[in-house]
Order: C-alpha cells, then sequence, then structure tokens
C-alpha cells in the first residue's frame, strides 16, 4: 500500500527525534564517564582503594621519665585498644544501633562512639580510637569475631605505666594525659595533633610534649571486602619519645610526701584557742631545692590523686570527685599554684631592707611591750604574738617580733614621698624573685602578687574608700600580711638567695634528656635569674653581703635555743649539722592561720632548702617547722625524732 506524502513526513520527523534522543544519550554518558573518569577519577580509585586496602597507624610509646639516678618514675605498657573505621562505619545501615551495641560491649554510651566518629577531624580511611584499656575477653571477642565487626578494629596501643605502690608519687610533677582539647589541637595541628591524640594535659607531661612525645608508624594492609585482612603491604615503624631525667630523687620525694602527710594530718589533733576547734589543715605543700642550681629535688602538695586514674581516660565521676570543692582541688599543685601570705617568713626582706637603707644595723635596740601603737594606730592598736621588752635587731629575727617589724614599716611609709621611696619595700620583694614567676618548666605557674599603690588602685576600681594605700598596708607587709601573695617555690627561691649570699636560679625539675636507647641529647643547665647583691640590676637597689650576712647569722638563731623553731629542732644534732630557717603564721581573712617554715642546711654550706606550707594548720613553729625537721633528718640520715613544741609566733 502506497504510503501518502503526509504520513511519510511524519515517519521521518519521528526517526530524525529519535536519532536527535541517541545522540543527546550518548553524548551525556560521554560526559559523565569523562567526568568521573578523569574529573573524579583520582577519588573514585582512592575510594576503591579504601575497600581493599587499609591503613592502620601505629602509635608511638611516649618517652620514659627517670628520676635523677635513672629510677623508673613512669614506664610504658601496652594496652588492648579497639578502632572503630569510619570508612566501614559508614557503610552500616543502622549506625546507632551497632555504636549503641558496641558501646555496651566497651561499658560507654552509643552516643560517645558516635561523637568521636562525627568530629571535624575525623579521616575516612584513619581508625579512630574509641576506647583503652578493653577487658580481655571483649578485645578477644571482636578479634576472633571480625566478620561480624567488619568496622572495628583492635589494636595494642602503649600507655603510661607507674611503678606499683606509687601511683601518686609525684602526681603533681610528673601531671597525667588526656584526649587532646580543641585549643590544644588549634595549637598543635601543625605539629601532626589530630582528634583523638592523646596529649600531657599537666606537669612535665605536658611541659616536655615535645620530647616525651614519639613518631607514629602505620600498618598498610590488604583487606577483602569483610574487612578481613588479607596481607600487610607495607609498614612504617614508629619511633619511641625521648626519655626525660629529672631533677627529683624519687626516695626523697617519697619521704616529703609522707612527711607533709603526717604532719598535717597531726595538725589537726592541734586546738586552735583561738577559735575553740581544731584546726582544719586541708591541705599543704613542700619544696626541695638546691639552692646551687636550682634543682628541685622534691616538690609534694596534698591532697594528691592517683595517675593510675588517668591511664585509658578516666571516667567522669572520678573526674568530678577531683573537682569537686569539697575534697580541696587535689589537681592543684599547691607549691606553684597556691598563692598565701607569707606570715613572717616575709621578715627576711624587711630586714634586708632595713638594714641597707640604714634603718636598723645587727644589734640596733627596739622595745616590745606587745602592743604597736604608733601614730594612726593609736586608736586601732597593732599587737605581738609575745611581749620582748628591750631587744636588739637580730634577736627580733630570731624571735620574730612583730612590733619591731611594723616600726620598719612604718618608717617605710613614712618615707614614701622620699625620691624612689613609694614602692622600697616592695622593691626589695621583688629583687629577691617576689611577685613574678619563677620560671620553673612545670604549667600553669602563678606569679604571685607585691602589691603597690598603683596596684590597689587599679584593683579597687569601682571602690575608692579602698583604693587609697594606707600606713597599714606598708606596716602590715612588712609582716607578711595583708595583700602579699607568695607560692611554696618563690618562698624556696627566696631563701635560696640568701643561702647563696645573693644569686639565686631558675627552679626546674628537667635535668637531663635521652633517646630512647639512653644516649644524651641535651643536659639542662643552671640558670641564674637574680642576685639580690648585685648593685647592676634594673631596679637600682641591692643588699651588701655584709647586710646579708646579718640576716643570715639570725637565721642559724631561729632554730637554736630561743628561737621560733627552737622547740621543734629540739634534740637534732644542729652543732653537727647547722640550720638556718624562718618560721611564720600568716592570718587568713575568714580562715585559720597558714603555717609556715623555711629553712636551709647545712647553714654553712648550704645544700638544700626546705620549705613547708600546711593550710590553716596553725602556727609555723608547732605545725610546718617539725615536717621540715622530718625532710632534714631523712636528707641527712638521722633517725627520726618527735619533737617537743609548744606554741611561739
Amino acid at each position: 500500500m502506497p504510503v501518502n506524502p503526509q504520513q511519510k513526513g511524519a515517519m521521518v520527523h519521528r526517526y530524525t527525534l529519535f536519532v536527535m534522543f541517541i545522540a543527546v544519550m550518548v553524548a551525556v554518558l560521554v560526559v559523565r564517564l569523562w567526568f568521573l573518569q578523569v574529573v573524579q577519577g583520582d577519588r573514585y580509585r582512592s575510594m576503591a582503594e579504601g575497600n581493599r586496602v587499609r591503613e592502620v597507624p601505629l602509635e608511638a610509646s611516649r618517652g620514659k621519665i627517670l628520676d635523677r639516678n635513672y629510677r623508673m618514675l613512669v614506664g610504658n605498657r601496652w594496652a588492648l585498644s579497639i578502632f572503630v573505621l569510619p570508612t566501614e562505619f559508614e557503610k552500616l545501615e543502622d549506625k546507632e544501633a551497632e555504636a549503641a551495641r558496641l558501646g555496651a560491649m566497651l561499658g560507654i554510651g552509643g552516643e560517645e562512639i558516635m561523637k568521636k566518629l562525627q568530629g571535624e577531624d575525623v579521616q575516612p580511611h584513619k581508625p579512630v580510637l574509641i576506647k583503652k584499656d578493653v577487658d580481655p575477653e571483649v578485645y578477644f571477642f571482636i578479634q576472633e569475631r571480625q566478620s561480624e565487626f567488619p568496622w572495628v578494629f583492635p589494636e595494642k596501643m602503649p600507655v603510661r605505666e607507674y611503678p606499683e605502690g606509687d601511683e601518686s608519687l609525684a602526681a603533681h610533677v610528673l601531671g597525667y594525659l588526656g584526649e587532646i582539647s580543641e585549643e590544644q589541637l588549634k595549637v598543635l595541628k601543625d605539629k601532626g595533633y589530630k582528634a583523638g591524640d592523646i596529649v600531657g594535659t599537666s606537669g612535665v607531661e605536658a611541659y616536655y610534649e615535645d620530647i616525651l612525645r614519639g613518631v607514629d608508624g602505620k600498618l598498610i594492609m590488604e583487606v577483602d571486602a569483610r574487612g578481613k585482612p588479607l596481607q600487610e603491604l607495607g609498614r612504617e615503624e614508629r619511633n619511641p619519645g625521648k626519655t626525660l631525667v629529672l631533677t627529683l630523687d624519687r626516695d626523697l620525694q617519697r619521704a616529703v610526701e609522707q612527711s607533709l602527710r603526717q604532719g598535717i594530718a597531726r595538725a589537726r589533733t592541734y586546738l586552735d584557742r583561738e577559735r575553740g576547734r581544731n584546726y582544719v589543715a586541708p591541705a599543704g605543700a613542700a619544696v626541695v631545692l638546691d639552692p646551687r642550681t636550682g634543682e628541685i629535688l622534691a616538690m609534694a602538695s596534698e591532697p594528691t590523686f592517683n595517675l593510675e586514674d588517668f591511664v585509658g581516660g578516666i571516667d567522669e565521676e572520678e573526674w568530678a570527685r577531683l573537682n569537686d570543692p569539697r575534697n580541696n582541688y587535689p589537681l592543684n599543685n599547691r607549691a606553684i599554684v597556691g598563692q598565701y601570705p607569707p606570715g613572717s617568713t616575709f621578715k627576711v626582706v624587711t630586714a634586708m631592707a632595713a638594714l641597707q637603707e640604714g634603718m636598723a644595723s645587727a644589734y640596733s635596740p627596739f622595745f616590745c611591750g606587745h602592743v604597736f601603737n604608733r601614730g594612726e594606730f593609736a586608736q586601732y592598736p597593732k599587737t605581738c604574738w609575745g611581749t620582748h621588752g628591750s631587744i636588739n635587731f637580730m634577736n627580733a629575727i630570731i624571735q620574730s617580733c612583730d612590733v619591731v617589724f611594723y616600726e620598719l614599716g612604718y618608717v617605710f611609709y613614712e618615707n614614701r614621698n622620699r625620691e624612689g621611696w613609694v614602692t622600697r619595700l616592695q622593691d626589695y620583694a621583688v629583687l629577691a624573685g617576689l611577685g613574678k614567676p619563677t620560671g620553673v618548666d612545670l604549667p600553669n605557674e602563678f606569679e604571685g602578687r607585691v602589691p603597690t599603690p598603683q596596684w590597689k588602685w587599679e584593683f579597687n576600681q569601682g571602690n575608692p574608700d579602698y583604693q587609697r594605700w594606707y600606713p597599714g598596708d606598708t606596716v602590715n607587709m612588712a609582716v607578711g600580711q595583708g595583700d602579699i601573695l607568695v607560692t611554696p617555690l618563690q618562698l624556696a627561691n627566696l631563701y635560696a638567695a640568701i643561702a647563696n649570699g645573693g644569686p639565686y636560679y631558675r627552679p626546674h625539675v628537667g635535668k637531663e634528656i635521652l633517646t630512647y636507647l639512653g644516649e644524651t641529647v641535651d643536659t639542662i643547665q643552671p640558670q641564674k635569674i637574680g642576685d639580690i647583691t648585685d648593685p647592676n640590676n634594673d631596679l637600682g637597689i641591692h643588699v651588701d653581703r655584709s647586710k646579708l650576712e646579718v640576716v643570715r647569722t639570725a637565721l642559724t638563731g631561729v632554730v637554736a635555743r630561743g628561737g621560733t623553731a627552737a622547740g621543734a629542732f629540739a634534740g637534732f644534732p644542729i652543732k653537727a649539722i647547722p640550720v638556718a630557717g624562718k618560721t611564720g603564721t600568716a592570718e587568713v581573712q575568714g580562715k585559720q592561720p597558714c603555717a609556715w617554715f623555711a629553712c636551709y642546711a647545712p647553714a654553712n654550706d648550704p645544700r638544700y632548702v626546705v620549705v613547708v606550707m600546711v593550710e590553716e594548720g596553725g602556727h609555723g613553729g608547732l605545725v610546718a617547722a617539725p615536717i621540715a625537721r622530718h625532710i632534714l633528718e631523712y636528707i641527712f640520715g638521722i633517725p627520726q625524732g618527735q619533737p617537743e613544741v609548744t606554741v611561739t609566733e
């Protein structure tokens, strides 16, 4: 049957449309293939390779931490750990259910696992650590049933280990590890850190992070479709971190901690007669320093904590307990962050200033009638802890006569209008290293405070009634009271300067850096940071050696007959091992007094500075001095005695 022209035209039109449709489809297919193979070829090759090749990080062990005699303080052990592979996890149909299933086995919430896997810095092909120190039964259950958990990777990794029974020894100095925070990651990201990394959070673990951290390796494995390992394709070995040798002596550290703990417990048995109850004594600190080098031989803070609790991640309940104010903040290293009025231990600064400025000489006469009521103090008199009568300046130091030092403080105030005298007493405190960080190689050191009229005016902005500097401000500071604050380590450095006859050094706990094979990389040298006898300093003041010697001589009398620490050192072999020291009882508004004792020995050849502080512990001679005595007994191998002490300043 012939086709009419109209039907033929329609057929041609349909054929043309069909051909055009086929051409468009072919073009789309070609473009798509080009896009997939050329533009995104690398991406899809990587994804395909990711299904076949798995890269497993091998975490390097941190460097060991040793004491000065190369005895172990912190080592490492292998911990059974569970990782999750993000690429495999993404393939799961019900991620929340699988995370909850794994969490139930590990004793953590599924939400916590999800959070770890959804962080911004999670890398698709790199396993994410979920938990360390997994129960062996759980670990091997997952390992043996890998086909049921293709998205989970069990692996051993190094964690910190402490000598048995010493899990809390030097806890504040050593510090603990924790997962890197967002703030730390911002700073350390350029150094190769990533989310989930474990880093030093406090103590030398944090300060020497760059030294202790090892270089991670990686293992490249071929896996099947279920994620089961088939063969090892390559390996980059991990390198342990360097070994850090500290200035601490492990045995001395243990003795100092025990002495401090026992002394605090003893303080709680003493009656605070003024308040009609026993002393609370909730906390304390002690420092043993080599004045010749600045090496810290021991540093203790009470209450303390167990480093083992942080291995594998501390649980929320224990973390809450450690941060509960009712437990007196065990994580605080009071030797460097505790700021307290120094009480009479500060009188050495006032004494040096008074001697140097000609206000007194070694045997200048004074009179103590128990009450100081000069000038403005006639209406509100101040009192001394005793009634010393006629007394010379050296004996005023030995017996810690408050009235004499009130007198000196008042003279400093009266002379405030002389050129350079507005902060004269404060300048001597700064000369001795107070009011600024010591530079110790531990994080978060506080700077203390040496108050000045300018500081008081700024501090009390909005409260004009308290902005003026009154006579009482200087008089109080002269006896270590009022607004002045020091840390135990700052006070130790002050007494180190006196022990050395002028110079003092940057305190440090790092002594030597070794490779993991024991080869020396670096030795930390003493660094002089001040000298109270050097006239060429920025403050324009100094203390003549002859004037300093008066103070040194007086300090040896403090522990001898008639001194405020004589009772605490009764029976101690003072002639064989002379001790120079000073007691302090610092009043704190709303609290019981803070007990201090600072000393150095042997006084004729100083090798050790010992500073002890007990919060709300009462009198320095009653509480702090006996602790220092027990520390010195250990140092010099003297059988420990229990001194008969009475309440003095």
